[in-house]
C-alpha cells in the first residue's frame, strides 16, 4: 500500500535548493564511491576461500556458534551449509565481527604455530578490505557508535531500489517541508531526524555488530514534518493498494496511525526482514518533535504564505480521479467512457493505453485484441515498457496470440531488445515463418536474431538463422 500527499507543486519561487543538493549527494555518494564496494569485498572473498582459510576457520566457528548459544544464527548458518555453496558460508563467516575479534584472541591456541602467524598476516587484510566498504566504515553500528556515522549512515544505500525508493518519497514530501521552513531549518531537521531514526534503530540491540546505511529515517521524519505542516488542514493524497488507485481529501494528521501502525506491524511481523523499521518510527517521531517545537515555539519561522496557498487538482488529475473511482466502484462500463474522454482531451500515454487495453478486455473483448495490436504498432517502447507488453502477451490465449503479421513482426523486434525475452522474438519468428504470406521484412528479423546469437556466442543458432535470412532473401 502506497499513500503520499500531492497537495503541493513544485514551486521555483521557493526552489528546493538543500533538497537538490541532499538528493545529489546521495545520488553521487552511491554511484562515484559505494561502486567499489564489491571489489573489496570480492577480493577479501577470494583470498578467504582460495588460499584455505575458510576450511581452517569452519570447525571453529561451528564451535564459537554452540558456544554462544545464537539458536538463529546457528540456524541461518547451517541453512547456508546445506545450499552447498561455500561462498555464500564464507561471506557470512567473514562479516561476523565478533568471530574475528574471538579467533584474533584464540587463534594462537587454535593453530600450530607456523600457520598462525601465516593466518594472522592474512587475516588481518581481509579485516583491512572489509573495513573499505563503505557500509563498514561509515555505517552506524550499534555496539560502536560514532558521532560522524550517525551523519554518513544516512548517504549510504544497500542498492539502486533502496536508493530510488527513499529519494522518491523525499522528494515528494521535501520540497514542500523545505518551502514551509526555510534552507538552513530543513538542512537541520533532515540531519537531526536521520540521527534519531539511527539511534532508535540501534537501541533494539545495543550488542548489534550490523551497519545501519540508508536515508529512510531521514525520510520518515520529513514526512512527519510535513504532516506536522499541513495538521488537520485537508489536503489531496494519491494512494495505491494493490489494484485500486486514486486521490482523496483528507487532514494531513489522517495519515499518522496508519504510518505508525503500518511500521510497527511489520516490526512485529518481519523479525526477519532487511529492513530497518524501527529507523522509520525513530525518524517519524523526530520529526514529528521538531516541528512540533517550531509550531509550539516559533510558528512566525513558517512560510504561511505558501503552507494556504490553495494549490488545488489539475483537470488531468481531476479527470483521472473520476477514471480510478469508477474502477474502485468496478464500473469498468463507465471508466472505459471517462478514460476515452480523458484520452480526447489530455492524450494518452504509454500507461492509460496499457489501462485501455485491460478495460477492453473486461468490457468489450471484441475490440481489445485490435487495439492491442495498435499499441505494439505505435512508437518504439523502452524496456519497462516492453515489459509490461510481454505481460500482457503472456496473459492472452494461444487463440489471441495470433495478431496481425505487422504486429507479430513489429512485437519480435521489442523483444528481441530486451534478452530475456529473446525466446519470445524465436516464437514469433517461427509463427511467420511458417505462415502462407510471410512479412516481407523476415530476412531481416533473421538476421538480427543470428547477430544476438552471435554476441551470445551460440554458433549453431547464429548460422541457423543466418541461413534462413539468405534462404528468405
Amino acid at each position: 500500500m502506497i499513500i503520499v500527499p500531492t497537495e503541493k507543486r513544485f514551486d521555483w519561487q521557493n526552489a528546493p535548493l538543500a533538497l537538490f543538493v541532499i538528493v545529489i549527494i546521495n545520488v553521487l555518494v552511491f554511484y562515484a564511491y559505494q561502486t567499489g564496494d564489491s571489489d573489496h569485498f570480492e577480493e577479501a572473498l577470494r583470498i578467504y576461500v582460495g588460499e584455505g582459510i575458510y576450511q581452517k576457520e569452519l570447525p571453529h566457528y561451528r564451535d564459537f556458534l554452540e558456544q554462544g548459544g545464537d539458536a538463529e544464527k546457528i540456524a541461518l548458518f547451517k541453512e547456508m551449509e546445506r545450499m552447498r555453496n561455500n561462498g555464500y558460508a564464507a561471506a557470512f563467516i567473514l562479516q561476523d565481527e565478533p568471530f574475528y575479534v574471538y579467533m584474533s584472541e584464540h587463534g594462537e591456541e587454535l593453530f600450530e604455530p607456523g600457520y598462525h602467524e601465516y593466518w594472522l598476516y592474512q587475516r588481518e587484510h581481509m579485516h583491512e578490505l572489509m573495513f573499505e566498504v563503505s557500509y563498514k566504515k561509515h555505517g552506524l553500528i550499534a555496539n560502536d557508535i560514532q558521532i560522524t556515522s550517525l551523519i554518513t549512515h544516512q548517504f549510504l544505500h544497500g542498492g539502486t531500489m533502496h536508493l530510488i525508493g527513499n529519494m522518491f518519497f523525499l522528494i515528494i514530501c521535501g520540497f514542500a517541508v523545505e518551502a514551509s521552513l526555510g534552507h538552513k531549518k530543513f538542512i537541520l531537521f533532515y540531519l537531526l531526524t536521520g540521527v534519531g531514526g539511527g539511534l532508535a534503530q540501534a537501541l533494539m540491540d545495543l550488542n548489534s555488530s550490523t551497519p545501519l546505511i540508508g536515508a529512510s529515517g531521514a525520510v520518515s521524519g520529513v514526512m512527519a514534518m510535513y504532516l506536522g505542516i499541513f495538521r488537520l488542514r485537508k489536503i489531496e493524497f494519491f494512494y495505491w493498494f494493490f489494484v485500486f488507485v486514486g486521490y482523496f481529501r483528507a487532514p494531513a494528521l489522517f495519515i499518522l496511525p496508519f504510518y505508525i501502525g503500518n511500521e510497527l506491524i511489520s516490526l512485529w511481523t518481519q523479525p526477519e526482514a532487511n529492513v530497518a523499521f524501527m529507523a522509520h518510527v525513530g525518524g517519524f517521531v523526530t520529526g514529528a518533535v521538531l516541528i512540533g517545537l517550531v509550531v509550539w515555539r516559533k510558528p512566525e519561522t513558517l512560510n504561511h504564505e505558501y503552507i494556504e496557498q490553495d494549490q488545488t487538482a489539475t483537470p488531468v488529475q481531476l479527470s483521472l480521479q473520476e477514471l480510478y473511482q469508477s474502477m474502485d466502484k468496478f464500473k469498468f462500463d463507465s471508466a472505459l467512457n471517462q478514460l476515452d474522454e480523458h484520452i480526447a482531451a489530455f492524450g494518452a500515454d504509454f500507461n492509460l493505453k496499457i489501462l485501455k487495453y485491460k478495460l477492453l478486455r473486461a468490457v468489450k473483448p471484441e475490440q481489445a485484441q485490435s487495439y492491442f495490436n495498435q499499441i505494439i504498432n505505435g512508437s518504439r517502447p523502452n524496456k519497462q515498457q516492453v515489459s509490461k507488453i510481454e505481460k500482457v502477451w503472456q496473459g492472452l490465449s494461444k487463440g489471441d496470440k495470433q495478431l496481425e503479421t505487422e504486429a507479430q513482426y513489429k512485437l519480435a523486434w521489442h523483444f528481441i531488445t530486451v534478452p530475456e525475452y529473446i525466446e519470445h522474438a524465436i516464437y514469433l519468428f517461427e509463427q511467420m515463418y511458417q505462415a502462407e504470406n510471410k512479412h516481407h521484412s523476415l530476412n531481416v528479423l533473421a538476421k538480427k536474431i543470428s547477430s544476438v546469437f552471435k554476441q551470445l556466442d551460440n554458433r549453431l543458432e547464429t548460422e541457423k538463422y543466418m541461413n534462413l535470412a539468405k534462404e528468405l532473401s
